[in-house]
């Protein structure tokens, strides 16, 4: 399968020292390799003529880096000055190598400091932050710390090497130390987990990929849990259609959606639903809203009560391959009896959101009425109502996973960027990061997405990467079309291409 892995830091260390045994290199030509490629990407995004760099480096690799970067710098005639914290007398090999080099012929670009207050930062320097990196485990407290407060009290723009100095790659639940705030995070080839939780956005900033090489098959080898929604793995789910089919091969999905005054919601998901291309789609609404519906969706069946609102009975669910529930319904306590009476019938798959998922959060054990291989898609409101409230997002996808797997049910926890938890143990996070599709009615439209999926017998897993991914791409082309500010759910099914 093609995937993009994240790697933990212990993982990362692995690939590199494979690296070095299989190309038969010294570790410090990775250094450079890496700070070839980290100025490159400086040189083609910014106009150097104008910018001042200070690069402030720790004594570990992460500062050999630091030091490399600076003298490519130097040498294509920048201005660059560099700042050496010699705090202790531990300097790793490496960046000790690379540090003699840059005394040996740029002395004048270079300071060495041994106490944090001798640390100062002009007005107008691009400020390269290499003082930690990704094999980090304890906090950063003392003179490393001031550092750390004055970079980030300084205002200017700041750019990190592998990670922020003083975040952890993986569980930051017990740092307590400072940690450098960067503008952007050039990572070497793999972002850091803890790049994936909303709450360290303020720490990373904008992430980019610094392609140093490395040996497919030393990655390939590594197993790992934590998974990157890309357009490789999107594509790699879909099915391709055979040219004698017909509506009958691409599944009846049931949209239960809608109420009086939120008929737009059963729209959205319905013809998300449709545009996804599952071959049949009844809607189940209320008998207020079956006029509009029937204008607005013609493609699909209503079923309805004439006299007032219900569920479809047992032999008629028989038909349907797939369910999506939520979008739009009431909520009143007659309602709500009729819900979980619904729920003892259904036996597929099942994709639940909005006021589903907040009728469900009122039950204790609310998972013993959810059919195995369904879909939850809270955002953290409703997952807070549902599970409620965790201290960090390294807590939360811990829990995710463990729900999952104990349940047989996956987890779409929407947001900036959206997780995904999956039966088999598996993490799947979309780093999309489009605020575009942030409107009402957007989660509407991934409902209607994934039940599509669900109901064309892709598996539950496949159904979730696949529909977060187009859900993300369609906001994407409508962006690109009416601008961030613009777009509304009804345009994200526009440019949904499938």
């Amino acid at each position: 399968m093609n995937m993009q892995k994240l790697l933990t830091s212990k993982q990362k260390q692995i690939v590199d020292n494979k690296t070095i045994e299989k190309e038969n290199i010294e570790s410090i030509l990775l250094m450079e390799r890496a700070a070839l490629r980290i100025a490159s990407v400086l040189i083609n995004e910014l106009d150097l003529r104008k910018k001042n760099f200070l690069i402030i480096c720790g004594q570990g690799n992460n500062g050999g880096d630091g030091l490399a970067l600076a003298r490519i710098l130097i040498n294509i005639n920048l201005k660059v000055r560099v700042i050496f914290c010699k705090f202790s007398e531990n300097t790793s090999k490496d960046c000790a190598e690379n540090l003699k080099k840059l005394e040996k012929n740029y002395c004048s670009n270079l300071q060495i400091i041994t106490t944090f207050s001798d640390l100062k930062i002009q007005k107008d320097e691009i400020i390269i932050d290499s003082l930690f990196g990704i094999g980090l485990n304890r906090s950063v407290k003392g003179k490393f710390a001031e550092i750390i407060k004055i970079i980030n009290y300084s205002k200017n723009q700041i750019f990190s090497i592998d990670i922020p100095s003083g975040m952890f790659g993986e569980d930051n639940s017990e740092n307590d130390g400072e940690i450098i705030r960067a503008n952007k995070t050039f990572y070497i080839e793999f972002p850091a987990i803890s790049a994936m939780f909303t709450e360290n956005f303020k720490y990373f900033g904008d992430l980019e990929a610094i392609n140093i090489n490395f040996d497919s098959e030393i990655i390939n080898d590594l197993d790992t849990n934590f998974i990157i929604i890309d357009k490789k793995l999107a594509n790699s789910k879909i099915k391709k259609r055979n040219p004698f089919c017909h509506k009958g091969n691409f599944g009846h999905a049931l949209i239960v959606s809608g109420s009086y005054g939120k008929a737009g919601a059963a729209i959205l998901a319905s013809k998300a639903c449709l545009r996804t291309g599952v071959g049949l789609l009844t809607i189940n609404a209320p008998k207020e809203i079956i006029e509009i519906l029937q204008i607005s969706v013609p493609e699909a069946m209503i079923y309805a009560n004439k006299n007032n609102f219900s569920f479809p009975s047992e032999n008629i669910l028989e038909k349907f391959s797939a369910i999506g529930i939520g979008p739009g319904i009431e909520t009143s306590e007659t309602f709500k009896k009729e819900f979980f009476n619904f729920l003892k019938k259904i036996k597929i798959p099942t994709v639940f959101d909005a006021d589903a998922l907040n009728i469900l959060s009122e039950v204790k054990n609310f998972y013993e009425f959810i059919p195995k291989n369904s879909i939850l898609t809270p955002h953290p409101k409703e997952f807070e109502r549902l599970f409620g409230k965790f201290k960090n997002s390294w807590e939360i996808i811990n829990f995710m996973t463990n729900f999952s797997q104990k349940y047989e049910i996956s987890i779409i926890l929407k947001g900036g960027i959206t997780t995904i938890t999956t039966t088999d143990g598996k993490i799947y996070f979309n780093i999309g990061k489009n605020p575009a599709i942030a409107t009402a009615g957007s989660g509407d439209v991934l409902t209607g997405i994934i039940t599509s999926l669900l109901a064309q017998n892709y598996t539950p897993t496949d159904a979730a990467i696949l529909g977060v991914f187009l859900h993300s791409e369609a906001g994407k082309n409508a962006k690109e079309i009416l601008g961030e500010n613009s777009v509304i759910a009804s345009d994200i099914i526009r440019n949904l291409m499938f």
